[in-house]
């Protein structure tokens, strides 16, 4: 990584690069909870034009929505999501291609950051009903209780935090209706993501409600299925090269950094069985998810 883009404004470095960043921080300091820190720095105003469409809707619910069809505009290989089930929601943040470096801190930073965001847009008075990490329970938890002051779940399928949906249809305040159309309109002219990574920003959200089919995906980007095989061929992709990727992407993250058991990364990816998923992470990696997560651990840095 370039160090001297960190000292541009403007400067981007990838989610990678990130995460690498964080884990060498957390080591270099002896801090496991690093990522944590540093994610509780960041508010609305330090997410540039996406902050701006957040800061300025008109309820909570609108916001969260710029939030989620915006989030690329900041950053790829990551997406934010909303689920609503029942008398919860989960606001999360989900990788979907692999990383080489463990995902641990990038989601103790975000989940943290999200949990800012929440209280800047509902108030002092808004509380997370649980929290939830795809990785195992650090030795220490204090921090992330004295963060969050909420329940903790360690060892999920998914990052989320998960509230209570009567906060979203709380008024913004403060919000401005023209700065907002300004900023919606800066987005659209911003926005040049390519069908390959919608693709797979569609496949990672659909996984996480159990789907995973071209039909689903097309359905999701509202265009045919031929379509869509045919543009993303245009790209020089296709539909299984996108799929086999976010599953890899996804069983890597959990296998590495968390006790998940493989049955349910199986579900995780929209299996049916564990004998789908151990087909094929053989025919990905060559091995067994077991052999994986085993070696990937052997040593194991505590900060990282």
């Amino acid at each position: 990584m370039n160090s001297g883009i960190l000292a541009q404004p403007t400067g981007r470095i990838t989610w990678e690069e990130l995460a690498r960043l964080l884990t060498l921080a957390a080591q270099r300091t002896a801090c496991p909870h690093f990522g944590l820190l540093a994610g509780r720095e960041w508010r609305l105003s330090d997410h540039g034009l996406l902050g701006e469409l957040v800061r300025n809707s008109s309820t909570v619910d609108a916001a969260l929505h710029e939030l989620v069809v915006n989030q690329h505009l900041n950053s790829e290989g990551a997406l934010a999501f909303l689920l609503r089930q029942g008398d919860a929601v989960d606001l999360g943040y989900a990788i979907y291609v692999p990383f080489a470096e463990s995902t641990r801190q990038i989601y103790d930073a975000v989940l943290a950051a999200g949990a800012n965001i929440m209280c800047e847009l509902c108030g002092d008075g808004w509380r997370a009903s649980e929290v939830l990490f795809p990785h195992s329970s650090p030795l220490d938890v204090a921090p992330y209780l004295q963060c969050f002051k909420a329940p903790l779940r360690f060892d999920s399928a998914f990052s989320a935090i998960r509230f209570s949906p009567k906060w979203l249809a709380q008024p913004v305040r403060g919000a401005d209706p023209d700065r907002l159309r300004a900023a919606q309109a800066r987005a659209s002219d911003d926005d040049k993501a390519v069908l390959v990574d919608k693709t797979f920003r569609a496949l990672r959200t659909l996984l996480l409600q159990g789907k995973a089919s071209g039909g689903d995906v097309a359905q999701a980007l509202a265009m045919h299925r031929r379509t869509l095989n045919r543009r993303l061929n245009a790209e020089g992709a296709n539909f299984r090269q996108v799929l086999d990727r976010v599953r890899f992407a996804v069983a890597k993250e959990l296998l590495e950094d968390s006790e998940v058991s493989l049955a349910e990364i199986a579900h995780a990816l929209g299996y049916a069985h564990d004998a789908a998923l151990l087909s094929a992470f053989r025919r990905w990696t060559g091995t067994t998810p077991g052999a994986w997560r085993l070696s990937s651990r052997s040593p194991r840095d505590p900060a990282a």
